[in-house]
């Protein structure tokens, strides 16, 4: 079902079908084959250049950042191998390093920005939450001179019924809209986890930086949520969703069988003994369909909050080279600075380093790099955190070199964007 979304939303993806595995005339049950991303998906899924580059992001990553972790693995290159890879280093700065007012074009001209905003959508439709390790693919098409992001690996989500499922149990559906975002508390949930099991590997939360910027820029922002409003009202809905969940479970029916040896090895490993592949298979109807009413309906919830207008402590201006960064209460009531971070590093936020303040509603005050103890380099990025949370990012600016005498300020009429003042 979920590269049938895709598929409906026009996304260049994998196609899917399903097929009946059989290994030396033993039945091994039904197993979902994907298109390969490669030089003949492109030239099926109607990308100009006959000899595009494909990179595969690494493992733990697909963060679109400058830098990898030691716990990390960079880009793959599947073709055009020996030409390099500053191609992709270049869409990397871009996507880190163009100001925030010049973004909307930029990623135009680079990336199939459409494309790239449906994909979003479907991650929220999905809840697909371990994006970091779908080794998906970054298509450059030279003809064009654009990037596609072609996702794998959509199996990783909450709306998936796995082994361990109970019959009768739900999916948890409150999964915040814009996944694998700074926003996303679901990336601190992973980050402890992988802190409590191997804390010496040095985790740092993993989000990606490209889906953030979205995230944060008003213009792009509007777009995905337009995107999405348009999703829950032709796609993700009971009337749409519930009779094709209905005719695969009928499509796939007869090709299950009644006995244990028809059964996939992995749901053999994984599932609960006392209950039958069969009962869970008429179960997992069930499951999805109680997915898709609860989760569009979190999911209007979630596109209300993220129209709301600005409120509460933010960055107001910032001068990398002068060396001092504003902040204003843009809220109703008085708001206490102490135990706030700012940080140069989105993915370090945990020393508390902003002076303690009270600010009225409308106050501003300007803090410097050294009463900080920061260091501003001339491009990079700047966020402000609550001080308790990995992704409690209050604000977060990226930010590129300006001309000598200027610097970044929220604009006077629309105080959601920024300028260059």
């Amino acid at each position: 079902m979920h590269y049938d979304l895709l598929e409906a939303m026009r996304v260049p993806a994998p196609r899917g079908r399903y097929v009946r595995l059989v290994i030396n005339g033993s039945y091994q049950g039904i197993y979902l084959d994907l298109e390969n991303v490669d030089k003949r998906f492109a030239a099926a899924h109607g990308f100009v250049d006959d000899d595009v580059t494909i990179y595969r992001c690494g493992m733990k990553n697909c963060e679109m950042k400058t830098w990898v972790a030691p716990y990390q693995d960079g880009w793959e290159k599947k073709t055009n191998e020996l030409a390099g890879d500053e191609d992709i280093r270049a869409f990397e700065r871009l996507v880190n390093s163009t100001p925030e007012p010049e973004l909307p074009a930029a990623l135009a001209q680079a990336l199939e920005l459409e494309a790239y905003l449906r994909n979003l959508v479907l991650d929220a439709l999905l809840s697909n939450y371990v994006i970091e390790d779908s080794q998906s693919f970054m298509v450059h098409d030279r003809v064009t001179g654009r990037w596609s992001y072609v996702p794998w690996d959509l199996n990783n989500a909450t709306s998936r019924y796995t082994p361990g499922t109970r019959v009768g149990g739900q999916a948890e559906v409150e999964h915040p809209l814009v996944i694998f975002s700074l926003g996303d508390a679901w990336v601190e949930r992973r980050l402890k986890e992988r802190l409590a099991d191997s804390p010496e590997e040095g985790w740092l939360p993993i989000f990606s930086n490209l889906t953030t910027r979205v995230a944060l820029h008003p213009e792009l922002r509007g777009r995905l949520l337009a995107l999405l409003e348009r999703a829950l009202a032709e796609l993700f809905s009971e009337e749409v969703l519930v009779p094709r969940i209905d005719a695969l479970q009928a499509l796939l029916a007869p090709h299950l069988g009644g006995e244990q040896s028809a059964v996939p090895s992995y749901e053999k490993r994984h599932s609960d003994p006392r209950l039958s592949f069969p009962e869970r298979f008429a179960d997992a109807g069930r499951y999805l369909k109680d997915y898709v009413v609860r989760r569009r309906a979190f999911l209007l919830q979630e596109l209300v909050r993220l129209r709301a207008p600005l409120d509460g402590l933010m960055l107001e201006a910032f001068d990398p080279v002068g060396g001092w960064v504003e902040l204003r209460n843009r809220g109703s009531a008085p708001l206490d600075t102490t135990g706030k971070v700012l940080t140069t590093d989105l993915r370090r936020a945990g020393v508390h380093n902003v002076p303690a303040r009270v600010l009225r509603p409308g106050q501003a005050v300007r803090f410097t790099a050294a009463q900080l103890g920061l260091t501003f380099a001339a491009e990079g990025e700047l966020g402000l955190f609550d001080g308790r949370s990995a992704v409690g990012a209050l604000d977060v600016l990226f930010y590129g070199p300006l001309p000598p005498g200027r610097f970044y300020a929220r604009s006077r009429s629309a105080p959601e964007r920024w300028e260059a003042r």
